[in-house]
């Protein structure tokens, strides 16, 4: 795969840091250089620059002997960031209850069905972004910017997290069953049930990936 130039070392950062977030590359997962050049058309220095800057930015470990792998999630990190975002995107589907569009279901609807093709074609790099701007939309319909911006950056900052759905597969088809659920609550506007919904939805995923960062120690 030959890449334009950006820099050569910037452009191999993105696309592999970008499979390492979709869970193409998993914890655990040799990344061997040579591999990685031949796959871009490069020489091996720009793929030595980026590989360091990825374990600068803590997706990549490096040891002599052994080169570089992709390092494990943190769970005290992830549980902790996911306990917080929990009681947030509860509290932002409540406030967006009254303000739910018949656009916003539609868009939902949309992107629940998208995650169905994408979990019957074997797409699982595509879950994580459909599954962030379903829920994205739904707390970008209550009034409160401030707290959407937090939510948004709570997502951003365990990115790997997205990719729960390469991690452990059967949550995907249980995450569409949720939605449609959670749709169906919006769209009777019942506050408590979809806040409920939210909730539990949540901390399935924060048990499912608990479970997994144990198993892949």
């Amino acid at each position: 795969m030959a890449i334009a130039f950006k820099t050569k070392n910037v452009a191999v950062y993105e696309v592999l840091r970008q499979d390492i977030i979709d869970g193409k590359l998993k914890s655990g997962q040799k990344i061997i250089m040579s591999e990685v050049a031949k796959r871009f058309g490069l020489s091996d220095i720009p793929v030595r620059e980026a590989i360091r800057r990825l374990e600068s930015d803590g997706f990549v470990q490096f040891t002599p002997h052994v080169g570089a792998v992709v390092s494990k999630m943190d769970e005290k990190e992830v549980v902790e960031i996911y306990l917080i975002r929990i009681e947030l995107e509860a509290l932002a589907t409540r406030l967006a209850v009254p303000c739910v569009t018949s656009d916003d279901i539609n868009y939902l609807e949309k992107k629940n069905l998208e995650m169905e093709h994408a979990i019957k074609q074997n797409r699982p790099e595509q879950l994580g972004t459909l599954n962030k701007d379903f829920h994205l939309r739904i707390y970008r319909a209550a009034p409160y910017p401030y707290l959407y911006k937090l939510i948004s950056d709570l997502w951003e900052k365990v990115e790997r997290t997205q990719s729960v759905f390469a991690y452990v597969p059967e949550r995907a088809a249980a995450s569409v069953g949720e939605h449609r659920q959670i749709i169906e609550a919006l769209r009777s506007k019942d506050l408590v049930a979809a806040e409920m919904l939210i909730k539990d939805q949540k901390n399935r995923t924060m048990a499912a990936l608990q479970q997994y960062i144990k198993d892949s120690g």
